[in-house]
């Protein structure tokens, strides 16, 4: 690949992995010709059970369920009222699936509400086995901004959390959704983001599964725990560079497939039809 002589631009996992690796073209589309994407419940949803779960754990654990999920509903409010703003229609909503996008908010604000609740029962229960790392210049890991060089390109991003553990030191991702994650390419991002900022060594990650209702009611807890020394470092510094590179050239490949369902720029898509 010819090498641009531009200067590397700050990157993201969500970026590279969560859109620009997924499909090229959609991150064209809404990244490069800035084309408003449909809201979806799934992102009030994440966000808002982040926000719950990050105001209890700043608060030591010491605020009540009560008042998590005040928080949370407030919270809610405040982002479904700014998604409205993008698109008021409802029905216009994307759902992934075939409920209407009324029905997908009310089931989504009561499984937020849910997982918030079954998070704070899980740290309960978990007591002093995990606890919240305090990192050198005394802040709680919760919701850690970092802004990074892996290798030339500069990155940044949020670590959900990192834990004291019997283990030692493990980088945690909060996921609300039940799509199981088939990498720690993200969580290796963030080991090396904690070595760049504190030259902690973090040799454990895991994900954090949020409780399901339905079906198949599950509680929440953490993934088994993954060596994030087996992703080599070189070789991530290598993906960041080979992304940024081609974006600056102007690279993005379609890639049509069963996602296509859940994008948010399907209606602007040429591998979709449009004109």
């Amino acid at each position: 690949m010819r090498t641009s002589t531009a200067a590397p631009r700050s990157r993201s996992h969500s970026q590279l992995y969560g859109s620009y690796a997924k499909c090229g073209e959609a991150y064209r589309l809404e990244r490069v010709e800035n084309r408003v994407s449909a809201p979806a419940g799934w992102f009030i949803q994440g966000t808002t059970v982040h926000s719950a779960i990050e105001l209890y754990e700043l608060s030591g654990r010491t605020i009540s369920t009560a008042q998590a999920v005040a928080h949370y509903h407030q919270t809610w409010d405040v982002e479904a009222a700014e998604a409205r703003k993008i698109e008021p229609d409802i029905t216009k909503w994307r759902t992934g699936g075939y409920k209407k996008a009324e029905k997908d908010l009310i089931d989504r604000r009561a499984l937020g509400e849910h997982q918030v609740i079954d998070y704070i029962a899980y740290t309960k229960d978990a007591g002093a086995a995990e606890t919240i790392w305090i990192t050198p210049d005394s802040r709680p890991a919760i919701e850690l901004e970092f802004a990074v060089k892996v290798g030339d390109v500069p990155v940044r991003g949020f670590i959900d959390q990192v834990l004291v553990t019997p283990y030692g030191l493990s980088i945690r991702d909060i996921k609300t959704g039940t799509k199981k994650q088939s990498s720690a390419l993200q969580l290796a991002l963030y080991r090396r983001a904690l070595w760049e900022m504190y030259q902690v060594n973090a040799t454990w990650g895991d994900y954090f599964q949020c409780a399901r209702l339905g079906r198949s009611p599950k509680a929440g807890s953490p993934g088994e725990p993954i060596d994030l020394t087996l992703i080599d470092q070189h070789w991530l510094e290598q993906q960041y560079a080979a992304m940024d590179a081609a974006e600056r050239h102007g690279i993005y490949l379609a890639n049509p497939g069963d996602h296509c369902a859940a994008c948010g720029v399907a209606q602007f898509c040429k591998a979709k039809g449009a004109k």
